[in-house]
């Protein structure tokens, strides 16, 4: 595996004709440029393109330009990404794994079903790619990778009108078969929706409340989907807090604070076990007093995910040392109540919320009461 130099373009002759710059011309000169290297055995598959940044100085153009580019010539088989290496040529002939809807693709699909719906014709400008955006509640960036998906299948071609670029419908648009089966099934899920649920059954199966789990790049590899797709997902699972992602070595948690608290059963029939009149519990030692008066301040106010006070405020609030709130707040991690983290991002994190004081149980009621009644 060999690191291509962005200096081997300089003896590349590329035609650059009539394409824009920030559009085809990236994508065009990425596949001519691999096609140059592997026919002149200056790379052969498995070797590492130049870096985006080296590419859009050299064709000075921005990243993100590149980036898409990239993208796309990745659905097309041409390269395929891996973190921390980079982009890596790869054989088009090999079969591919089967890999899961990406936006990309179904807003292709969305695009066609659109211009059929609404009887667009041959010769006919097309929508602008920011309504198209705006119709199909995706980013624009996505909205133009799809375009140029049709304009290669040429259903789509561009013309010049009074000097400004237009894209119209070059020949009938057509549906195939798998199309239109999958049409349905895609049109209220995508990507990230559906990865967000294998990263939820995954974790559910493999790990516990407060356990860390693995990195993204573990999650890529596993579903085949890319990085920025898994990123995405883990931050709906961190709004959802089913995640506590933080920052450096540390990782990410499983808290999930839709699990249903573990609660005794309770009834219209039932009676506290602790009354007015019961007898308090008789602590041994100072630092379960404090435990107990964390659980408490914990459920008034917070939930999962929070952060609370560190060890030296709620030594203060509690009048006690700090070595007593540590033994507390060590006893609530061992029982996966809080999580301890180090750090400039460190602190006291909620992973479980504790159970309450007040608990039920089941009244014994003779069935003949109401009878008798």
């Amino acid at each position: 595996m060999a690191k291509i130099s962005i200096r081997e373009a300089n003896n590349f002759n590329f035609n650059f004709s009539e394409q824009s710059k920030k559009e085809a011309l990236a994508l065009s000169w990425l596949i001519a440029f691999r096609e140059y290297l592997l026919k002149n055995k200056i790379a052969n598959y498995g070797d590492i393109m130049p870096s985006k940044k080296d590419i859009s100085k050299y064709l000075k153009v921005s990243t993100g330009t590149i980036q898409n580019a990239l993208k796309y010539a990745e659905d097309k088989g041409f390269f395929t990404s891996k973190q921390c290496i980079g982009t890596i040529i790869k054989n088009e002939n090999e079969k591919a794994p089967t890999k899961m809807v990406s936006k990309k693709d179904r807003a292709t699909i969305e695009i066609k079903r659109y211009l059929l719906n609404q009887q667009y014709e041959e010769n006919e400008f097309i929508p602008s790619i920011q309504e198209f955006a705006t119709e199909l509640k995706t980013s624009t960036n996505t909205i133009r990778l799809a375009i140029y998906e049709l304009m290669e299948e040429g259903f789509l071609k561009k013309e010049f009108y009074k000097n400004n670029a237009h894209i119209v419908i070059n020949k009938q648009i057509k549906l195939t078969e798998k199309e239109k089966n999958f049409g349905n099934e895609i049109k209220n899920k995508n990507l990230v929706k559906i990865t967000k649920e294998n990263i939820k059954k995954y974790i559910q199966k493999n790990f516990k409340t407060g356990d860390k789990i693995p990195p993204n790049s573990f999650f890529a590899k596993m579903f085949n989907v890319s990085i920025r797709t898994i990123n995405t997902a883990t931050k709906e699972l961190n709004k959802e807090k089913f995640l506590l992602s933080k920052r450096g070595k540390y990782g990410t948690i499983y808290i999930n604070s839709n699990l249903k608290e573990k609660k005794s059963e309770k009834s219209m029939f039932m009676s506290k076990v602790k009354a007015e009149h019961d007898i308090k519990p008789n602590y041994d030692y100072k630092w379960e007093i404090a435990l107990n008066n964390i659980k408490n301040y914990i459920l008034k106010n917070h939930e999962v995910g929070d952060k609370i006070p560190s060890m030296k405020d709620f030594a203060q609030k509690l009048n006690v040392s700090v070595s007593t709130i540590k033994k507390a707040v060590y006893e609530l991690t061992l029982q996966g109540i809080l999580f301890t983290q180090k750090g400039k991002y460190g602190g006291l994190f909620i992973v479980e919320m504790p159970q309450r004081e007040d608990s039920y149980t089941w009244l014994a009621i003779n069935p003949l009461y109401f009878n008798e009644n």
